[in-house]
């Protein structure tokens, strides 16, 4: 979402007028900062990147001063994927303060700009895509900051060069460790959020690394590409995320039932092959649940490198 189309949604109240804070307190208002409300029925339309511009906006437009909108409020503005816990602050940096700030609804970070880490989008000044990137992977999870910069390079906002020059400028920045991690990690095959996040997952749980989108083909051509294939074992692992059965970009014009329908025939084509030993099919919740997900991955074959996992959310 762009910052004209937030603005746009945002009701403005001089001095918190209280027939707004009544009508927010019986649910028709939604509050987006001090003083500033959407309508409960555009706020429920929004994804959750949109309502970090709209919040991101709203706070903005209350700052005394320009600031540089950055870190995950920046990846909304850019459209990268917002995974995990949302934060409960805007984040805006600041290289004029001596310390990092936090208030009830800002988070105003010091650290260096240069000319190079930030642009404009509609007069809102916000760091470029490959610095955004970067301060998220300094900050967040490593599932977040996978989920950003795979998303950078599949979509070019930014190349892997551009993240690594970024990184460099920040020196020795607490979390560049996570963030060198993630640039080596990093893929522009990643296809979406879910993919993103289960490619972590299975490295957190101990699995070797898979191929992404590997080609398969039967007597037919081409069956289609995998989200995830280990040659060795035969096991493929397809990432089943809502959109391309609920959002219409998705589905070519195709029913939902459709859609259903042509997965089912791809997949029997696929079990089909005589490389393919194993077949897995991830869904969102299965992200929450790693022993299940171990155990689904071992009973198609698939072998533990290591044992143990990491908590995602948490690294």
């Amino acid at each position: 979402m762009l910052p004209h189309r937030a603005a746009s949604l945002l009701i403005r109240s001089r001095h918190d007028d209280p027939a707004e804070r009544r009508a927010h307190a019986r649910g028709e208002l939604v509050r987006a900062a001090p003083g500033r409300y959407v309508r409960s029925e555009d706020w429920a339309e929004l994804s959750p990147e949109d309502r970090v511009v709209v919040r991101a906006t709203a706070a903005l437009d209350r700052l005394e001063r320009p600031a540089v909108l950055s870190h995950s409020a920046a990846a909304a503005l850019w459209g990268m994927p917002l995974v995990g816990p949302a934060s409960s602050t805007i984040s805006v940096t600041d290289p004029g303060r001596g310390r990092t700030h936090t208030g009830a609804h800002v988070t105003k970070h010091a650290a260096p700009l240069t000319d190079g880490d930030w642009t404009t989008i509609e007069h809102v000044r916000v760091t470029t895509p490959s610095r955004t990137a970067v301060d998220v992977a300094l900050t967040a999870t490593r599932i977040q900051a996978v989920a950003a910069l795979d998303h950078c390079l599949r979509t070019r906002l930014c190349t892997l060069d551009d993240y690594l020059a970024a990184l460099d400028r920040r020196g020795q920045a607490r979390g560049r460790s996570r963030a060198t991690w993630a640039g080596a990690f990093a893929s522009p095959l990643a296809e979406s959020a879910g993919e993103s996040v289960l490619r972590v997952a299975v490295d957190g749980l101990g699995f070797p690394p898979p191929e992404l989108q590997h080609p398969f083909r039967d007597h037919a051509g081409l069956v289609g590409h995998g989200d995830f294939w280990w040659d060795e074992a035969g096991v493929l692992d397809e990432f089943d995320g809502v959109k391309k059965y609920r959002a219409a970009e998705y589905r070519n014009g195709l029913s939902v039932e459709d859609v259903v329908v042509k997965e089912k025939l791809r997949e029997d084509r696929l079990r089909a092959l005589p490389e393919i030993r194993g077949v897995v099919r991830t869904v969102w919740r299965d992200l929450h649940r790693p022993a299940q997900l171990v155990a689904a991955l071992e009973r198609a074959g698939l072998r533990r490198e290591r044992t143990g996992f990491r908590t995602l959310h948490r690294d």
